[in-house]
């Protein structure tokens, strides 16, 4: 472990993995909000799309969800690479 946490620092691949799970979380939570968006503008011309379409508590509770995920983890690999103890061998 303490090998790839070394390549991780070294590399900056474990900084680039942190922001790509930041901005895969945004993405989450901005593409619910546009979907929810889009569907209420076509359903005011549209009535029948409303029975295809998905709830919209069911949208925001996965793009919610989706999001505390990869934040989550996220913060997790930040704390376990950029923590400032260093580890214990065994």
């Amino acid at each position: 472990m303490r090998m790839i946490r070394k390549i991780l620092l070294t590399e900056y691949i474990g900084a680039i993995l942190v922001a790509v799970l930041v901005a895969d979380a945004l993405t989450a939570l901005i593409a619910a909000t546009v979907a929810q968006i889009s569907y209420d503008a076509q359903a005011r011309h549209n009535p029948a799309l409303a029975a295809h379409h998905l709830s919209m508590t069911y949208s925001l509770l996965d793009a919610v969800i989706k999001a505390a995920i990869y934040l989550i983890v996220a913060y997790l690999i930040a704390r376990w690479l950029y923590s400032t103890e260093t580890p214990k061998s065994a």
